[in-house]
């Protein structure tokens, strides 16, 4: 009775295919979502050359990154740009090519170097608002001594002026309502009042002419004086006096 054997070139084979599924099966490939916005594409390529410790080559890049970050290959070059500029990444041109990389010990060293430029900065700014805070003083204390200076000669100091000149101005304010209540004695107002009587003095004159002339006529119409007299009260009332004419003005 004859059986089966196999060989042992195929059993290696099978095995080695039989393991390689296994770990494909234990470490399926991770796929980036699509439609992540760049900054969250770049943080997810970060990650990857952290977790990597390794370093790599811009077509080992155009590579990978399509499934890390969900970006085309023509777009890494752009992002590994950016990152740099941003410092987020460091590079090195070794031969005909650029090699990348990111370590965390990159990444906290570039922390405290932003740390320490910080605080640098703090420190310059503190000194200028020192400095500035001084000078202020200095011109505040300056012109308190000038004012003490100009003043010396009367002798009156800051304060005491201060509260004269409070008081001169509400004097003044006093001062400007009384005089409205007397603005009948203006002047001007005066002048006025005087030239709007002689014009209704002049009119009153004219008028008299006139009706001292109109008494005339009637008087060459009415033989009558009792008559002529009656018609000149109807016309005139109390400015017309019985026996002597119009009053005087």
């Amino acid at each position: 009775m004859s059986s089966f054997q196999p060989q042992p070139t195929t059993v290696v084979i099978q095995l080695t295919a039989t393991y390689i599924g296994q770990k494909k099966s234990d470490n399926p490939g991770k796929m980036a979502p699509k439609n992540l916005p760049p900054a969250a594409k770049q943080q997810k390529i970060l990650d990857y050359f952290r977790e990597s410790m390794n370093v790599f080559t811009l077509k080992e890049l155009e590579k990978t990154l399509a499934s890390v970050a969900s970006i085309h290959a023509m777009q890494v070059k752009e992002y590994l740009q950016s990152m740099q500029d941003e410092n987020l990444i460091r590079v090195e041109k070794i031969g005909s090519g650029n090699w990348y990389w990111c370590f965390t010990s990159d990444a906290k060293k570039a922390k405290e170097n932003m740390l320490n430029k910080l605080k640098a900065e703090e420190t310059t700014v503190t000194a200028a608002i020192s400095e500035a805070e001084r000078q202020i003083e200095e011109e505040m204390a300056k012109r308190e001594d000038d004012d003490e200076n100009l003043l010396e000669g009367n002798g009156m100091d800051r304060k005491t002026l201060l509260e004269a000149h409070g008081l001169l101005v509400k004097e003044m304010e006093a001062l400007d309502k009384e005089l409205a209540r007397y603005s009948d004695n203006d002047p001007a107002e005066i002048q006025r009042k005087i030239e709007e009587t002689k014009r209704l003095k002049d009119s009153a004159i004219r008028w008299t002419d006139n009706i001292e002339s109109m008494e005339s006529y009637i008087g060459t119409l009415a033989t009558d004086r009792n008559q002529m007299a009656e018609i000149m009260l109807a016309a005139c009332g109390d400015e017309y006096v019985f026996g002597e004419g119009l009053k005087d003005l």
